[in-house]
Protein backbone atom coordinates (compact mmCIF):
# COMPACT_ATOMS: atom_id res chain seq x y z
CA UNK A 1 0.00 0.00 0.00
CA UNK A 2 1.32 3.14 -1.13
CA UNK A 3 2.21 5.47 1.87
CA UNK A 4 -0.41 8.92 2.00
CA UNK A 5 1.00 12.14 1.44
CA UNK A 6 0.67 15.66 1.90
CA UNK A 7 -1.05 18.02 -0.66
CA UNK A 8 -2.14 20.88 -1.58
CA UNK A 9 -5.46 21.96 -3.04
CA UNK A 10 -8.24 24.73 -3.59
CA UNK A 11 -10.15 24.91 -0.35
CA UNK A 12 -13.65 23.62 -0.90
CA UNK A 13 -16.63 24.28 1.41
CA UNK A 14 -15.97 20.63 3.15
CA UNK A 15 -12.54 22.19 4.52
CA UNK A 16 -14.65 25.23 6.43
CA UNK A 17 -14.48 23.72 9.88
CA UNK A 18 -10.82 22.80 9.34
CA UNK A 19 -9.92 26.42 7.90
CA UNK A 20 -11.22 27.48 11.32
CA UNK A 21 -9.46 25.14 13.67
CA UNK A 22 -6.04 26.12 11.62
CA UNK A 23 -6.73 29.29 12.04
CA UNK A 24 -7.75 29.32 16.06
CA UNK A 25 -5.09 26.58 16.43
CA UNK A 26 -2.04 28.52 15.25
CA UNK A 27 -2.86 32.22 16.30
CA UNK A 28 -2.80 30.54 19.97
CA UNK A 29 0.58 28.93 19.28
CA UNK A 30 1.84 31.44 16.83
CA UNK A 31 1.07 34.49 18.63
CA UNK A 32 1.34 33.74 22.37
CA UNK A 33 3.55 36.11 24.16
CA UNK A 34 3.07 38.50 21.43
CA UNK A 35 -0.72 39.57 22.18
CA UNK A 36 -2.39 39.12 25.14
CA UNK A 37 -2.94 35.67 26.72
CA UNK A 38 -6.63 36.52 27.18
CA UNK A 39 -7.39 37.60 23.41
CA UNK A 40 -6.08 34.47 22.77
CA UNK A 41 -7.86 32.05 24.63
CA UNK A 42 -11.39 34.14 23.67
CA UNK A 43 -10.92 33.30 20.08
CA UNK A 44 -13.91 30.93 20.03
CA UNK A 45 -14.21 28.39 16.83
CA UNK A 46 -17.79 29.44 15.89
CA UNK A 47 -16.43 33.02 14.99
CA UNK A 48 -13.66 31.70 12.56
CA UNK A 49 -16.31 28.88 11.04
CA UNK A 50 -18.47 31.87 10.47
CA UNK A 51 -15.51 34.27 8.81
CA UNK A 52 -14.39 30.94 6.67
CA UNK A 53 -18.02 30.76 5.47
CA UNK A 54 -17.53 34.19 3.94
CA UNK A 55 -14.00 33.83 2.61
CA UNK A 56 -15.08 30.54 0.83
CA UNK A 57 -18.69 32.24 -0.65
CA UNK A 58 -18.26 32.15 -4.56
CA UNK A 59 -19.55 35.82 -4.60
CA UNK A 60 -15.58 36.40 -2.32
CA UNK A 61 -13.37 37.38 -4.91
CA UNK A 62 -10.33 35.97 -2.96
CA UNK A 63 -8.20 31.97 -3.50
CA UNK A 64 -7.91 29.81 -0.50
CA UNK A 65 -5.02 27.07 -0.83
CA UNK A 66 -5.26 24.32 1.89
CA UNK A 67 -2.69 21.76 2.76
CA UNK A 68 -4.15 18.49 3.77
CA UNK A 69 -1.60 16.27 5.97
CA UNK A 70 -1.25 12.47 5.24
CA UNK A 71 -4.92 11.65 7.57
CA UNK A 72 -6.94 13.94 5.51
CA UNK A 73 -7.21 16.49 7.39
CA UNK A 74 -6.91 20.53 7.38
CA UNK A 75 -3.38 21.45 8.71
CA UNK A 76 -2.54 24.51 6.86
CA UNK A 77 -4.02 26.99 4.29
CA UNK A 78 -2.99 30.29 2.67
CA UNK A 79 -5.53 33.05 1.58
CA UNK A 80 -5.29 35.87 -0.68
CA UNK A 81 -6.30 37.93 -3.38
CA UNK A 82 -5.95 41.76 -4.67
CA UNK A 83 -3.99 44.55 -2.86
CA UNK A 84 -6.03 45.97 0.20
CA UNK A 85 -3.24 48.93 -0.41
CA UNK A 86 -4.88 50.68 -3.03
CA UNK A 87 -2.43 53.92 -2.67
CA UNK A 88 0.17 51.34 -3.42
CA UNK A 89 1.47 49.98 -7.06
CA UNK A 90 0.89 46.34 -5.77
CA UNK A 91 -1.68 44.24 -7.16
CA UNK A 92 -1.65 40.98 -5.46
CA UNK A 93 -1.39 40.21 -1.18
CA UNK A 94 -1.58 37.38 0.79
CA UNK A 95 -4.17 38.09 3.38
CA UNK A 96 -3.28 34.60 5.53
CA UNK A 97 -1.16 31.86 5.91
CA UNK A 98 -0.91 29.82 9.00
CA UNK A 99 0.05 26.28 9.55
CA UNK A 100 -0.28 23.66 12.34
CA UNK A 101 3.19 23.06 14.23
CA UNK A 102 2.61 19.56 12.89
CA UNK A 103 3.24 21.10 9.77
CA UNK A 104 6.12 23.50 10.37
CA UNK A 105 9.55 23.79 9.42
CA UNK A 106 8.87 20.74 6.53
CA UNK A 107 8.58 23.25 3.55
CA UNK A 108 4.94 23.28 3.60
CA UNK A 109 4.99 26.94 4.10
CA UNK A 110 6.81 27.54 1.19
CA UNK A 111 4.77 25.48 -1.09
CA UNK A 112 1.73 27.34 -0.47
CA UNK A 113 3.30 30.28 -1.01
CA UNK A 114 4.42 29.44 -4.56
CA UNK A 115 1.06 27.74 -4.91
CA UNK A 116 -0.17 30.91 -4.42
CA UNK A 117 2.47 33.28 -6.53
CA UNK A 118 2.03 30.85 -9.68
CA UNK A 119 -1.88 31.15 -8.85
CA UNK A 120 -1.63 34.90 -8.85
CA UNK A 121 0.77 35.01 -11.90
CA UNK A 122 -2.03 33.45 -14.16
CA UNK A 123 -4.34 36.17 -12.84
CA UNK A 124 -1.96 38.72 -14.75
CA UNK A 125 -0.89 39.76 -11.28
CA UNK A 126 3.10 41.08 -11.20
CA UNK A 127 3.73 42.25 -7.79
CA UNK A 128 2.45 41.29 -4.32
CA UNK A 129 3.02 41.67 -0.41
CA UNK A 130 2.16 40.57 3.22
CA UNK A 131 1.40 42.07 6.16
CA UNK A 132 2.82 40.42 9.16
CA UNK A 133 2.94 40.97 12.85
CA UNK A 134 6.79 42.10 13.43
CA UNK A 135 7.80 39.62 16.22
CA UNK A 136 5.96 36.56 14.35
CA UNK A 137 8.94 34.19 13.78
CA UNK A 138 7.63 34.10 10.45
CA UNK A 139 9.20 37.24 9.17
CA UNK A 140 12.18 35.56 8.15
CA UNK A 141 10.28 32.25 6.37
CA UNK A 142 8.68 35.68 4.41
CA UNK A 143 12.24 37.37 3.93
CA UNK A 144 13.73 34.22 2.86
CA UNK A 145 11.17 33.71 0.05
CA UNK A 146 12.12 37.35 -1.27
CA UNK A 147 10.05 39.57 0.34
CA UNK A 148 11.30 43.31 1.00
CA UNK A 149 10.60 45.69 4.01
CA UNK A 150 8.23 48.44 2.49
CA UNK A 151 6.69 49.61 6.09
CA UNK A 152 5.39 49.22 9.42
CA UNK A 153 2.03 50.09 10.84
CA UNK A 154 0.65 49.60 14.08
CA UNK A 155 -2.11 47.52 14.73
CA UNK A 156 -4.58 47.04 17.98
CA UNK A 157 -5.19 43.56 19.19
CA UNK A 158 -6.77 42.54 22.38
CA UNK A 159 -5.91 46.35 23.24
CA UNK A 160 -2.17 46.13 22.63
CA UNK A 161 -0.36 48.19 20.23
CA UNK A 162 1.70 45.72 18.16
CA UNK A 163 3.81 46.46 15.41
CA UNK A 164 3.30 44.85 11.69
CA UNK A 165 5.36 45.03 8.97
CA UNK A 166 4.22 44.59 5.05
CA UNK A 167 6.98 42.70 2.53
CA UNK A 168 6.60 43.06 -1.23
CA UNK A 169 7.26 41.23 -3.75
CA UNK A 170 7.60 43.39 -7.18
CA UNK A 171 8.06 40.73 -9.37
CA UNK A 172 6.38 37.35 -8.56
CA UNK A 173 9.39 35.48 -10.25
CA UNK A 174 11.26 36.48 -7.53
CA UNK A 175 9.01 34.09 -4.84
CA UNK A 176 12.17 31.37 -4.49
CA UNK A 177 11.37 28.30 -3.82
Amino acid sequence: MEEAEWIIREAETQDIHGLAAVHVGSWQTTYRGIVPDAYLDGIQLESRIELWTRVLDPANDTVTFVLVNPAGAVAGFINGGKSREKELDIEAEVYSLYLMQEAQGQGHGRKLMNRIAEYFRKQGYASMLVWVLEENPAVQFYQKLGGQFLMRDELQIGGVSVQEICLEWLCLNEVTA
